[in-house]
């Protein structure tokens, strides 16, 4: 199909909008490495929470949400509607302590949180895996759907599109750093939501709206032979295992269990420790709430449209192509190519990081000078991209390279809980759990390909064999090596206060008052670029408050959710009663934000108070307060 006049226009305008965002923050980019990869932390909630939203709608979303309700109905979808329970967790107890613990990426945390030998060979080992292995999965599977859109609506070659992707992306991410991406992903977001409801909306006229179209929609069946429409799993059709381990087990033992890099991002360049909160509560909200049932309806509908497609990521495009006219395509492929452009920039920023911080930085050049690690940083963007785009050219399924990614260090995310909670934890515990982690998934997948058992293991399945025998592993390394350096662990439990089974370091940082809030400096150690406030004191927010905040946000998004999908499947009184119910979770959410903080600690200097969360604390106060450890 070839695009009108009106549909290039809108693609060339919102183009050459990008590319003035990103000449108008190269500048500002270009000053520090925390202006290039944390926006010199200074992000208000809305706008790092709407980033996250926005990184993590990419051109392949809508096509992996397609491809899972065609395969296993909407029901489907629990292997990613599980992480609403992580991201409820790291909203109310990691996303202060990302935060306050100063760090570009979340690799550097290793040696604040662990000393040695270990510490240094934990964060080259998965600076390495995160830069080169995990984003470039993520880049692959982000330009094959953005090349099976171009090529299922424009006619374009899968080469041509994935070559186009290379240079508009590096052009992009290495001019604008972090700065760019998080404006423009305000535009992003805004138009890739908009383009999706239209659709919806258009598909709905076709087959005569929510009511007419509701006698049909019961009698979908998607590929593997359920009902289409169902949300929750009916135990008949023999899917409640794999949506056991989803709620059970996925989301604390998949990798960005507390939080994953991109978010952690966001968080880390958030303005202080309460708009990381927000941002990462707004986050939740959206992502779970707003953001699928467009692409659901637009799903099931394609079912009735397409009975026999079997290809069935193309689906979505070729509804694009059915129901949208001359300028409502170049307003969808325009929102396409911002939801393709905001994760690439993303993840091409975030392996740069991972790259330079953690890697050249660190072990191959320490005294270099700031620009010059952010040069660095543009000239290794092409790098992680090219990596990606054979991804792309050897596969054809995003769902299985989304499945692969969710095996293969899904044994290692409960260590990457269990560090902020439990000060036994150490650098082999990580280092154990990831490499078991990987050899295990690596391994069953081969045995599918090749045969070598008679039973084809099943996603889930993979997972769960993964926890449990990394699980046996990282522990049985727990306990056989010595625990982190008293000192080191003191260091930073003074810099973050984390939460938990700390009792002999909380002891021993009373027992020694004078102790820094930096760990101990270490042979060939480059000076910190950010040094925190010493020993910011815990916030006066219960545990308790902050579990109940946990299981509210959880009751708000999966209410929400399902209330949508009845209110779609015209199911009235099931789903305004579900909509009120997440009503009552929000106000209570609203009450309990509150009443958690009470500024500045009672007996405490001002540099001390500086790192303290507090949701209710006026805004002059925060604004006005300047200490000599705080970000301007």
């Amino acid at each position: 199909m070839k695009l009108a006049t009106w549909d290039w226009i809108l693609i060339a305008f919102y183009g050459a909008i990008m590319l003035s965002a990103a000449a108008y923050f190269s500048r500002r980019a270009s000053r520090s490495m925390a202006d290039f990869f944390v926006s010199g932390r200074s992000l208000p909630w809305w706008v790092a929470g709407t980033s996250m939203v926005a990184t993590t709608f990419a051109a392949d979303t809508p096509l992996l949400v397609t491809s899972i309700v065609r395969s296993e109905g909407v029901a489907g979808n629990w292997i990613w509607f599980n992480f609403a329970i992580s991201h409820a967790l790291t909203t109310f107890f990691l996303a202060a302590l990302w935060r306050r613990a100063r760090v570009i990426t979340d690799v550097e945390l290793c040696e604040h949180r662990y000393s040695g030998v270990g510490g240094r060979g934990l964060r080259f080992f998965k600076g390495t895996l995160f830069a080169f292995v995990t984003n470039s999965i993520v880049l692959g599977w982000v330009i094959l759907a953005m090349a099976t859109i171009c090529e299922e609506v424009l006619g374009l070659p899968k080469l041509v599109t994935i070559g186009a992707s290379i240079v508009l992306a590096t052009l992009y991410a290495t001019i604008s750093g972090l700065w760019g991406v998080v404006v423009t992903d305000l535009l992003q977001f805004g138009i890739a939501m908009l383009g999706s409801v239209v659709l919806m909306i258009k598909a709905f006229e076709h087959v005569g709206g929510v009511s007419g179209f509701a006698p049909t929609l019961r009698t979908l069946v998607a590929a593997d032979g359920r009902p289409a429409m169902e949300i929750l799993p009916n135990v008949a059709t023999g899917v409640l295992g794999g949506f056991l381990v989803a709620i059970g087990v996925q989301w604390w033992s998949w990798k960005y269990s507390d939080g994953g890099g991109v978010l952690i991002q966001r968080m880390s360049a958030a303005r202080d420790e309460r708009h990381s909160v927000l941002a990462m509560l707004w986050f939740t909200f959206a992502n779970y709430v707003l953001r699928p049932w467009p692409w659901f309806a637009v799903a099931l509908i394609s079912l009735f449209v397409f009975p026999e497609l079997t290809d069935h990521k193309a689906a979505y495009p070729q509804m694009m192509t059915r129901f949208l006219g001359p300028g409502w395509l170049g307003l969808m492929m325009a929102a396409i190519l911002a939801a393709f452009m905001s994760t690439i920039d993303t993840h091409i920023n975030l392996a740069s990081s991972y790259f330079v911080n953690d890697i050249y930085r660190r072990f191959l050049r320490r005294r270099a000078t700031e620009r010059h690690y952010v040069l660095i940083a543009r000239l290794a963007s092409p790098l992680f991209l090219c990596v990606g785009a054979l991804i792309a050219v050897f596969n054809t399924s995003i769902v299985h390279l989304f499945q692969f990614l969710l095996q293969l260090v899904a044994g290692a995310g409960v260590v990457f809980l269990l560090r902020w909670f439990w000060w036994r934890i150490n650098a082999w515990s990580e280092i154990v759990a990831m490499a078991a982690s990987l050899l295990i998934a690596s391994l069953l997948n081969v045995a599918n390909s090749h045969g070598w058992f008679a039973h084809q293991f099943a996603s889930w399945e993979i997972i769960l064999i993964n926890v449990v025998g990394s699980g046996v592993l990282w522990l049985t390394a727990t306990f056989l090596t010595r625990p982190t350096e008293r000192a080191h662990l003191v260091a930073f439990y003074r810099r973050v206060r984390p939460p938990g089974f700390w009792n002999p370091v909380a002891a021993a940082s009373l027992a020694d008052p004078g102790a820094t809030s930096s760990p101990p400096p270490r042979r060939g150690d480059r000076p910190a670029t950010d040094s925190p406030p010493v020993d910011p004191p815990s916030s006066g927010w219960a545990p308790r408050r902050r579990g109940e905040c946990v299981l509210l946000t959880i009751v708000l998004v999966y209410s929400a959710m399902i209330g949508i999908g009845h209110l779609l499947y015209a199911r009235w009184l099931s789903g305004a009663l579900l909509a009120g119910l997440a009503l009552l979770a929000a106000l209570r959410i609203m009450v309990n934000l509150r009443g958690t903080g009470s500024g500045p600690a009672r007996g405490r200097p001002g540099p001390a108070a500086a790192g303290n969360f507090s949701v209710d604390q006026p805004r002059r106060e925060r604004s006005s307060r300047r200490t000599p450890g705080s970000e301007r």
